[in-house]
């Protein structure tokens, strides 16, 4: 296989769709918002994580990752504000992104989901990396899987970047 053909990826059987075909609806709350209503809505949405808009902006994500990780250590952790504990790191794309680019970012960007900014730097949606796998012919699932994964750094050599998204949202 010539070189070229080693940098094409499945996502090209998608070509002509973008991130807005692919996104979700997110799930949101605000910086003032507790870590357990968060928990709550990442439970009853079965996601794996919310975005916290202020003023209609995204300034930051909260897991379900970082909720475990801080629980040993805040004993009062349920009723902090998740902007205590979110990521201020929020990947994105915008909605007219092909996806490819989508596909690059998941795994260049070491994340589990990325947001979708309109022009207005509003949240308009989500894409896990369920999402973008759920679209592919099944015969190109591996691959993808296989691409963004593999980007990943190895265990303990890097902190790795987690800004989750609802699957099936």
């Amino acid at each position: 296989m010539r070189s070229e053909d080693m940098r094409a990826t499945p996502v090209a059987a998608l070509r002509g769709r973008t991130a807005a075909d692919i996104m979700t609806d997110p799930r949101i709350c605000s910086p003032s918002s507790t870590v357990l209503e968060a928990v709550v809505m990442i439970r009853d949405a079965g996601c794996g994580a919310i975005h916290v808009l202020d003023g209609g902006r995204t300034i930051g994500v909260v897991t379900d990752r970082d909720v475990a990780r801080a629980l040993t250590d805040n004993p009062d952790l349920a009723d902090r504000p998740v902007s205590s504990l979110m990521s201020r790191t929020v990947v994105a794309v915008r909605p007219d992104d092909p996806l490819d680019v989508v596909e690059e970012k998941l795994g260049d960007r070491e994340v589990r989901g990325l947001a979708v900014i309109d022009s207005d730097d509003r949240l308009a949606g989500l894409i896990a990396r369920a999402d973008l796998v759920a679209r592919l012919p099944e015969r190109d699932v591996g691959v993808v899987v296989a691409g963004v994964v593999g980007r990943f750094p190895s265990p303990g050599r890097n902190e790795e970047v987690d800004n989750g998204t609802c699957i099936g949202a």
